[in-house]
């Protein structure tokens, strides 16, 4: 089904694309966490007053 919005798209394709940018957002992350897995414990990102900050937490397999 094929919703018209108010200003002449639809919220159909809307979702789409939506869905297509989380899809290839998880993989991203996904193929990230694969590459580097084994080193990644803390990851930081800067951006002037902003600071995110990841960190894994997890037993070491003995």
């Amino acid at each position: 089904m094929v919703v018209p919005s108010s200003h002449g798209g639809n919220i159909n394709m809307l979702t789409k694309y939506a869905l297509a940018a989380v899809i290839v957002l998880c993989l991203t992350v996904l193929g990230f966490t694969l590459l580097v897995g084994d080193s990644l414990c803390e990851f930081t990102v800067k951006e002037r007053n902003i600071e995110f900050k990841v960190v894994l937490a997890y037993e070491p397999k003995k």
